[in-house]
């Protein structure tokens, strides 16, 4: 193995603080939502569904990725595909997720005297989530084949049809899970900050001490709601950005040497942000909850037991 540069050094190190998060905070948020047994609600469901997809995109993606850093992966036509596009999938997984439970976290919150979704509706909805993945990326595996140099190549029917399938990505990837995202964040934003407007109000005719502190914790969860949808929608936009302007300049762009240039340097953030992306979610959505963070500690207290009695 030929000696590698010190940022490839530097890269390992973050590869692997990434997989430890990753791996640790998906396992325990899996661990955390079983415990309820019957009692999960959708939103707990769809969460549940994140860390699955999540914990499996950092055990597939980031080993191959690390590997590739030191040594020549041997592509096969299995490896092109299969492999390469179930990635993929697990991709649009995650984003798919991180959509619909922004869709039934505005529903609960907003509409909170609406009916329950049922169970049965939850699984049919998670199956439908899954099964749109598997479709959209069914394409990609179609066309994907091991070329003569060794490495996988999408064999697409002209130029164009292969710009069409990039743009539909970006559309289905990126533009339209933000549009989504951010307009449900916002709709609940103007409602939490509505709600508490008129709290304030109702906090000046309270007699007791007891409302009022009552009243002063209502306000605090959602200024705390508040601050977590705005990190969600943020770090999505930014963690899924530099992929996508790279594919974008590959098949749109005009081949200067500026650009290719360009295409390096996305990608280069790109492998990182999209792996971290998978890695913090259950941060975003859990640790910042004081109750997922009480059992999350609980956790780790079990684990570093285990270990210690062995």
């Amino acid at each position: 193995m030929e000696m590698q540069s010190p940022k490839t050094y530097i890269k390992l190190v973050v590869h692997i603080a990434i997989f430890i998060v990753g791996f640790f905070g998906n396992l325990f948020t899996i661990i955390i939502i079983c415990r309820k047994g019957q009692n999960k609600s959708a939103y707990q469901m769809l969460v549940l569904n994140l860390a699955i997809t999540d914990f499996l995109f950092i055990v597939s993606a980031l080993p191959i990725a690390t590997y590739g850093m030191f040594a020549e992966i041997e592509k096969s036509e299995f490896y092109c595909r299969v492999v390469t596009p179930l990635i993929t999938t697990l991709y649009f997984l995650s984003i798919f997720t991180i959509t619909s439970m922004a869709l039934q976290r505005c529903r609960s919150i907003v509409l909170p005297y609406c009916p329950k979704i049922s169970k049965k509706k939850v699984y049919v909805w998670i199956f439908i989530i899954w099964l749109s993945s598997f479709v959209t990326v069914l394409p990609l595996a179609v066309v994907t084949k091991l070329a003569n140099t060794g490495e996988c190549e999408e064999k697409w029917p002209s130029f164009g049809h292969r710009q069409a399938y990039t743009m539909a990505l970006f559309l289905l990837q990126y533009v339209i899970p933000l549009i989504i995202i951010a307009t449900v964040y916002i709709t609940i934003a103007r409602f939490l900050l509505k709600a508490e407007f008129s709290g304030r109000a109702r906090n000046a005719s309270f007699t007791t001490e007891e409302q009022r502190a009552a009243e002063e914790r209502r306000i605090k969860t959602r200024n705390q709601a508040i601050r977590t949808l705005a990190v969600v929608v943020i770090f999505f936009a930014i963690c899924l950005f530099p992929g996508q302007v790279a594919w974008l300049l590959m098949d749109f762009g005009n081949n200067a040497e500026s650009q290719e240039k360009a295409i390096d340097i996305f990608l280069a953030f790109s492998d990182i942000l999209d792996i971290l992306h998978a890695c913090v979610n259950p941060v975003i959505y859990c640790l910042l909850n004081a109750r997922y963070r009480k059992e999350y500690i609980n956790c780790l207290v079990c684990l570093f037991r285990g270990n210690s009695e062995n």
